[in-house]
Formats: structure tokens, sequence, C-alpha cells
């Protein structure tokens, strides 16, 4: 369909579900965080796309992500955004609203600071400082083979593409702008999120009028995979409640 001739032609490589896109359906666009791969999403790719257009695209950056969804969607669509793909989010949010229908943060915030020593070690320690921060990048009672298989993906992106994903966190701050945010939106959060604590969530929720704020037990950063049967209730309520 002409869907795919578009990705194909931008070059633009994407995961979506066995359905395809259907018109009358709502449509979710997700992003990846710092690091990631659009295979993070695969748990809402099989279930969600039962009742929603789902689509991963492995994303650069907010005016890239605009230019991309211009190109390929002519309605609003909904938008979802783990960690660094949240600060994404939330700069389409602020810039071009009117390519939304409604946003998902998960793990993020307005600010996304990182400690010095993890980004001179990506630099000069790439494999040692990843392991560290994958550790710190799930629940304490996640599978093992879970958190070995997101450091193999992270791995996989190479050292230059994790340390500018960091670096642009680093830089990330939209504190004073969330208040022109005036989109339907969902914060999600696992309860036990050390490196966007729940903190980070709750005052997303409080500086986006109307927002709504999920907290998701016994999860850490990746609650999307930790946790995904609840992440996606959360989400296919949200979306069908907007998109009725």
């Amino acid at each position: 369909m002409e869907f795919h001739k578009k990705l194909e032609d931008l070059n633009i490589g994407y995961l979506m579900g066995y359905e395809g896109l259907r018109e009358e359906r709502p449509t979710l666009v997700m992003i990846h965080g710092a690091g990631g791969r659009a295979q993070i999403w695969q748990n809402q790719i099989v279930s969600l796309d039962k009742t929603i257009n789902v689509l991963s695209l492995i994303s650069e950056y907010a005016q890239w992500l605009v230019d991309t969804v211009k190109t390929i969607f002519s309605y609003p669509i909904f938008l979802m955004g783990h960690s660094m793909g949240g600060a994404i989010v939330q700069r389409v949010a602020i810039t071009s609203p009117h390519i939304l229908e409604g946003i998902v943060l998960v793990g993020t915030g307005a600010r996304l600071k990182v400690a010095s020593t993890f980004l001179d070690g990506l630099l000069n320690n790439f494999e040692g400082i990843l392991e560290t921060l994958i550790s710190y990048a799930y629940g304490p009672k996640t599978d093992k083979s879970i958190i070995e298989e997101g450091l193999r993906m992270m791995k996989a992106s190479g050292s230059e593409v994790v340390y500018n994903d960091f670096l642009a966190c680093d830089r990330f701050d939209t504190r004073q702008e969330l208040a022109q945010i005036h989109l339907p939106c969902l914060v999600l959060c696992g309860s036990q999120d050390v490196l966007a604590p729940p903190r980070l969530s709750e005052a997303l929720r409080r500086g986006i009028e109307g927002s709504v704020l999920k907290m998701v037990p016994h999860a850490g950063h990746s609650v999307m995979i930790e946790r995904y049967k609840e992440v996606n209730q959360a989400v296919q309520e949200f979306i069908l409640g907007i998109h009725a």
C-alpha cells in the first residue's frame, strides 16, 4: 500500500502489526528511548494491533519526526515515547500539535539530566558503562534474559549513537513550556524507575493541564517491557476513549 512505499522512499526503518493500517482506526506511532531500537515496543505491537494501528519508528529527533508524520499520514495521530522518545514527543506536542490527537509519555520527564560519569563512560568505556546503565533500566524482579536482550540491543546501536542520544537527553528541558501542551496526555511510569524517577512523571502531570498519570507498580524504567499488560491496557483505554 502507499504507506509502505512512502516509508521505503524515505528509507525509514519501522515495525508494525499484522493488521496493517485501517483508516477507521486510531493510529499510534511509538518512539524509542536513548540507544534503543524499534523492537522495544514488540509487546505493544502484538497486543494493541487488534484495535489500534500500531507503528514503531526507528527515529531521529523532533523535526525529523514532524516531517515524517506529515509525509506519511493525512490525519492526526497519537504519539507515544519512552525516555528520550518521550522528550521528542513533548517537543512535537509543543511545536506541531495540529498533527496529533494525543500523546503518551512513558518513563520520561521535562528535564532529563544525565550524570557526567555516564556521558564520559560512554566515550571511554562503552561496554562497561552500558552494563551499569542497563542494570538501572529494569526493576529488581525482571527476568535476566530480558535484561540481557536490552543490553544486546543497546550495544548494537553503537557507541556514537548511544552517546549522542544521551547527550541530547542531558540538554533537553521543557519545564517552562509544558503549559503550552493542550493535548490529551497519558503519563506512564514504573514505580521503581530510577533513571526517570516517578517525581518526573508527577511533574509532567502537574505541568500538562488535563493529563492523567498512571503509576505501574513493581516496574522500573522499561515499564512497557516489564509490565506490558498493564501498559497496553492503559494505552488502549486512553486512545479509544478519545478516538470514539
